[in-house]
């Protein structure tokens, strides 16, 4: 952070003072990293202009430094009022990860295990790929979470963070069960490991080990969101 400064005029331990409490800031902000860096830029910004406006009314820089911080918050209540921001950011972006990875495992596994889906009746398709429930309830939550959280609120009810949340985990915990039950299935089939086999399973087992750590992220973001407050607390100040 420390190719920011406040003024020309600065002196080294006023930005030090900022580096330190945006430093706070960057630990306790969890969601995408580019909507992080966004937001701890605009912080910055509101932080310096609020600074050289205190400075310029007559106050020494450590009371220009002293009153910006103490208007915008404490660390941690700047990142409670950026939470449900960040929350609702982070589900949006995994969805999307899982809409653009699942049919390219889908496919793969659709090959493998019927090759001619459009000749086989319906009972024979969910014989062969059981988890196609769970893959349409998956396709479903999705489509769901992405209408509430976006362009759409404007005519449908918004989602709240926490259910969006919700909403995203259970998508990760479909597409987990989904990718563990087939290569299951096949394994125990005894049919042999194939290059379309060893593909599958093999992209099956990188989303696995991705699901794992999203559910893990997901759950600190839980942790972290709960007693948030979501008012406006930093938020209104960075751009004074």
């Amino acid at each position: 952070m420390g190719g920011h400064g406040l003024t020309p005029q600065a002196s080294t331990h006023a930005q030090a003072r900022v580096d330190a409490y945006l430093g706070e800031l960057t630990r306790l902000l969890r969601g995408p990293r580019r909507r992080v860096a966004q937001i701890l830029a605009e912080l910055r910004d509101g932080l310096d202009q609020a600074i050289a406006d205190r400075t310029t009314d007559g106050r020494t820089e450590d009371q220009a430094v002293d009153s910006a911080i103490d208007r915008f918050g404490t660390p941690q209540a700047v990142a409670d009022a950026f939470a449900g921001e960040l929350v609702t950011a982070y589900d949006r972006h995994t969805i999307a990860w899982y809409i653009a990875t699942g049919p390219l495992v889908g496919i793969w596994w659709l090959l493998l295990l019927q090759p001619h889906p459009w000749r086989a009746g319906l009972v024979a398709l969910l014989t062969a790929i059981p988890v196609l429930p769970l893959i349409a309830a998956a396709i479903a939550t999705a489509a769901g979470t992405f209408a509430t959280t976006g362009r759409l609120i404007r005519w449908l009810p918004e989602a709240s963070p926490d259910r969006a949340l919700t909403a995203t985990i259970a998508i990760v915990a479909l597409a987990l069960a989904g990718d563990l039950t087939v290569i299951t299935l096949y394994l125990w089939s005894g049919a042999p490991l194939r290059a379309s086999a060893i593909l599958a399973i093999g992209a099956s087992l990188i989303r696995i080990a991705c699901s794992v750590v999203v559910l893990r992220h997901a759950a600190l973001m839980r942790r972290g969101s709960t007693g948030a407050d979501p008012g406006p607390t930093g938020r209104n100040d960075a751009h004074r």
